[in-house]
């Protein structure tokens, strides 16, 4: 590019020293930057120096969320110079993978969200050869298995981590180094010179509020109902529950614990509904404490309308709960957070310099946001709603569309209050908001920084709302210890023990070295991928992204047969233990959906080679099955359809028996490997006949087959009496009778 860099003003001093700090390190860097400072200004920079270097190649930005993606696009546009707007490719789930595939080639900046880039990734719908830079935005999410850790496994260029704080540990924050193969951390503290001038966020302000009687002695009630929980599970699992505080994190590490002693016995099962039900009851007090009876009560009735455990059900029947609920419907005593904050807001707003005020409260949950909605509403203070946009049958989400015309209004100041759940903490620019309100606490250092980071003017102020003697309280300080810790952490030792890793892998031993000279001087051929066609149905698994770093090459179509294509005759259906259980209890495995179409066996059994794998990692607990009834469909898969039948125990096993099966099929050849073909005519006769037969509970069809051997027809089936029925292998008395019931009776009568 000819032109200057940017269309903006000059960069501050410490945004010129962090590019500079990037482009002369060669290695990958972590930048923290405190919110509000211009994470992607210095992004934008970084692009566009990048582009200039290199025309030819692409940059490729990553970032959580969808409005992210399209607000980091606007910021590029408006700092970059000669950049225009289809040079810019957002990328999100919202366009079809062959729409992203067209699009890429012509890109020179790709924005886009992990999980999205990743999947194109996977299929080779982009190419990471054309990469020459990739910046992570929010870069503390790069642990565990999320997205940005398998992209970042694939990188072949220099990788920008950018996050306001990049964990709530040390731990945590070595592991976001370790995935992004770090060695180079630049650290911007609030106290720096360079940037207090532009700090807007000064010592939060804690307002600490008083629990109403009544709220103390609901809370006693469910107090007790959690020791008589506890008391059950210690005696149960003696030696194993010694907790001082019981709290939801705790609750959660017992039903853990229960789920593994169930996997091990299931003697244990019945525990799990006592399990399930102290984090119930942990879930409602939380409510009680930090956001009030409304909400509690609101909880209760989601439940109670969507029942779906028989630990939930016997919950709800508790003469506790029943009476608590009650209570909460007679006493709709609102939490004193609310005067709190009304007094807040009207104190901000009848100021002359209110018309730019405005003001971001987050709440960590949904019914809380939706309740301070409605009552601010009502004290007609006008407010929006910025959530995500999952949803469900209770609790619909916001789109994309609707969550960028929220931020809009609110940016413009034609709103000038957001309610925002978690989704509104990290990273969007809200403006110039002067007020950030924690309506509850958060157990996150990483969140509890994000939230206060949307406060954007010079004299922006942050107000915690904590309820006193609560867990609201507790999370409150143990933030500020972590907080301290971490700062403490990045500042002083983070750099020196990324340095020592450094020289640890740089002493590499004699046989390490020579190993190294004894392969360089190997003339080595590139062997062939092996090439596997995924049913798109499976793309949401982990199973691909295994199958990519194994090495195999993917394609994703939507198959008539089977999940997984490994050569011209393997054929692999996939399911987990709970999927192969239920389609066995209801019926799915054996049975055709209607007649004159082939079962779910019968088409995989028309292919050449084909596997049913089965993957045991499923909650086995959720859905029980006979071993005998088990093991006979087993043994039908294999003996009557001539289908092979594997275990293996989690994604990663599955993922690399596959790869290995596709390699040993297709050898060092390249192989085009071609769709299965399953037969379009319909069943004969006898097919339908065997599924007619099936519908009768009890009938399966080894048995409908030897009625239909001895007797020939339906009719003849329905002739025969009870005593010519028993003749027929596998049918007792009872079955017997039940066939010339079903077969010869009214429709008023009830099966025997």
């Amino acid at each position: 590019m000819d032109e200057p860099l940017t269309t903006a003003a000059e960069p501050r001093i410490y945004q010129q020293v962090i590019f500079s700090e990037c482009v002369t390190h060669p290695g990958n860097t972590l930048v923290v930057l405190p919110t509000g400072l211009g994470k992607t200004v210095i992004m934008a920079y970084l692009a566009a120096y990048y582009l200039k270097k290199d025309p030819i190649k692409q940059i490729l930005i990553l970032t959580p969320t969808r409005p992210l993606v399209h607000q980091i696009k606007e910021m590029f546009l408006e700092f970059i110079g000669n950049l225009s707007p289809d040079m810019v490719l957002e990328v999100s789930g919202e366009v079809p993978p062959s729409k992203r595939e067209e699009r890429y080639p012509n890109a020179k900046i790709v924005i886009g969200t992990p999980q999205t880039v990743e999947n194109d990734l996977t299929y080779n719908r982009l190419d990471f050869q054309k990469i020459n830079l990739l910046c992570i935005d929010e870069v503390h999410r790069a642990t565990g298995d999320y997205a940005y850790v398998g992209i970042a496994k694939q990188a072949k260029c220099q990788i920008i981590g950018f996050t306001a704080t990049p964990g709530n540990n040390p731990e945590k924050i070595l592991e976001v180094c370790e995935n992004l193969r770090i060695s180079k951390v630049s650290v911007t503290d609030t106290s720096d010179l360079d940037v207090s001038e532009y700090i807007s966020i000064h010592t939060p302000k804690v307002i600490w509020i008083e629990l109403p009687a009544e709220y103390e002695l609901i809370l006693k009630e469910l107090k007790s109902y959690q020791d008589e929980l506890v008391k059950t599970l210690k005696e149960q699992i003696p030696g194993t529950l010694d907790y001082k505080y019981i709290g939801k994190r705790e609750a959660l590490g017992i039903h853990q614990q229960v789920v593994r002693l169930t996997k091990e016995d299931s003697a244990f099962g019945e525990l799990l509904i006592h399990s399930s039900n102290l984090i119930r009851v942990q879930h409602l007090k939380e409510l009680v404490e930090s956001q009030g009876f409304p909400q509690t009560l609101y909880s209760i009735q989601k439940w109670r309308r969507k029942v779906s455990s028989k630990a939930l059900r016997l919950f709800l029947e508790d003469q506790r709960i029943l009476l608590l609920e009650k209570e909460l419907t007679d006493k709709p005593i609102i939490h004193p957070k609310l005067e709190h904050l009304i007094d807040e807001i009207r104190d901000i707003f009848g100021k002359e310099a209110a018309l730019d005020s405005r003001i971001i409260i987050f709440s960590n949950y949904r019914d809380t946001i939706r309740f301070l909605n409605t009552e601010l509403s009502q004290q007609d203070i006008e407010t929006g709603i910025f959530i995500g946009h999952s949803s469900s049958v209770d609790d619909k989400g916001l789109t994309q569309k609707q969550q960028l015309d929220v931020i809009e209004k609110f940016k413009r100041g034609d709103l000038k209050i957001l309610l925002s759940t978690s989704v509104g903490e990290e990273g969007l620019d809200v403006g110039n908001c002067d007020l950030v309100v924690f309506y509850d606490s958060v157990p996150s250092v990483v969140r509890a920084i994000q939230r206060r980071g949307r406060g954007r003017k010079k004299q922006s102020r942050v107000i915690h709302l904590v309820t006193k003697g609560t867990r609201d309280e507790a999370m409150y300080w143990a933030i500020n210890r972590k907080n301290k810790k971490m700062n403490k952490f990045l500042k002083k030792e983070l750099q020196s023990l990324l340095d020592q890793k450094k020289i640890q892998k740089s002493h590499r031993t004699l046989d390490k070295f020579l190993e190294n000279e004894e392969k360089r001087e190997q003339v080595t051929t590139e062997i062939p991928k092996p090439q596997i066609i995924i049913d798109s149905r499976e793309t949401s698994s982990r199973i691909p992204k295994l199958l990519k770093q194994h090495g195999a090459q993917l394609q994703s179509q939507e198959l008539e047969v089977g999940d997984y294509i490994l050569s011209n005759r393997l054929i692999v259906e996939r399911k987990t233990y709970s999927d192969f259980v239920g389609s066995i209890i209801d019926g799915r495995l054996f049975q055709p959906s209607s007649p004159g179409k082939h079962s779910q066996l019968a088409r995989l059994a028309q292919q050449k080679f084909p596997l049913i794998l089965i993957q045991l990692e499923s909650d086995v607990i959720e859905r029980q099955i006979h071993i005998n009834s088990l093991m006979g469909a087993i043994s039908s898969v294999i003996l009557d359809f001539q289908i092979p039948i594997v275990f293996t125990r989690n994604d990663s096993e599955t993922a690399a028996l596959m790869y290995q099966l596709a390699k040993r099929e297709q050898g060092d050849t390249t192989v085009e490997i071609s769709l299965p073909t399953v037969s379009k005519k319909e069943q004969n006769v006898r097919e339908i006949q065997m599924f007619m037969l099936a519908t009768i509970p009890g009938i399966n069809a080894a048995k409908a087959k030897n009625l239909l051997e001895k007797f020939q027809t339906i009719q003849g089936i329905a002739s025969a009496n009870v005593e010519e029925l028993l003749a027929v292998p596998q049918i007792g008395r009872k079955l017997a009778t039940r066939i010339q019931t079903v077969l010869n009776s009214p429709g008023d009568r009830n099966l025997p």
